[in-house]
C-alpha cells in the first residue's frame, strides 16, 4: 500500500485511510495519477507495428515525418515505443485523459489489425 502525506499535518498517512489519524482531516487522493503514470511509463504497441500511422494519429507530427527518413525510421521506432505516449501526452494538446486513452486504444487495435492484415496477405500469396 503506497503512503502519502496529510495536507494539513503532513503526517505520513495510507492511501487506503479516508481520514488522517493525527489530526482527522478528510484525505483526498487522486488514484488516477498514479494509473496515469504508469499508463505513460508504458511501451506502446501502436507504436512498434505501425509506427508512421500511429505518430499521426497520436499528433506527433514531427516525429512522423522523421519515420519516413530511411536511417532515422528504425530511430523512431524505438522511440515512439518505449516514450511515444508521454511524448503524445506532452504536446498533442488533448481535450482530456480519457480522449488520449481512446486514442491511444484505437491506435493499438489499428496497428493489430495491421498487422494481421498482413499475416494474412503472407499465408494468402504463400499457400495460394
Amino acid at each position: 500500500m503506497s503512503k502519502k502525506a496529510c495536507i494539513q499535518c503532513q503526517k505520513i498517512v495510507e492511501e487506503a485511510n479516508k481520514v488522517c489519524t493525527a489530526c482527522g482531516y478528510h484525505l483526498v487522493f487522486e488514484p488516477n495519477q498514479e494509473k496515469q503514470a504508469k499508463y505513460l511509463r508504458g511501451p506502446s504497441l501502436g507504436a512498434l507495428f505501425f509506427t508512421q500511422g500511429w505518430a499521426f494519429g497520436a499528433r506527433l507530427y514531427l516525429w512522423f515525418i522523421l519515420s519516413l527518413i530511411p536511417f532515422f525510421g528504425f530511430v523512431v521506432l524505438f522511440v515512439l515505443f518505449f516514450f511515444g505516449r508521454r511524448l503524445s501526452w506532452k504536446s498533442g494538446s488533448w481535450a482530456s485523459w480519457q480522449d488520449f486513452e481512446q486514442r491511444m486504444a484505437l491506435m493499438d487495435k489499428i496497428a493489430i489489425g495491421w498487422i494481421l492484415l498482413l499475416v494474412g496477405i503472407y499465408f494468402w500469396t504463400r499457400f495460394s
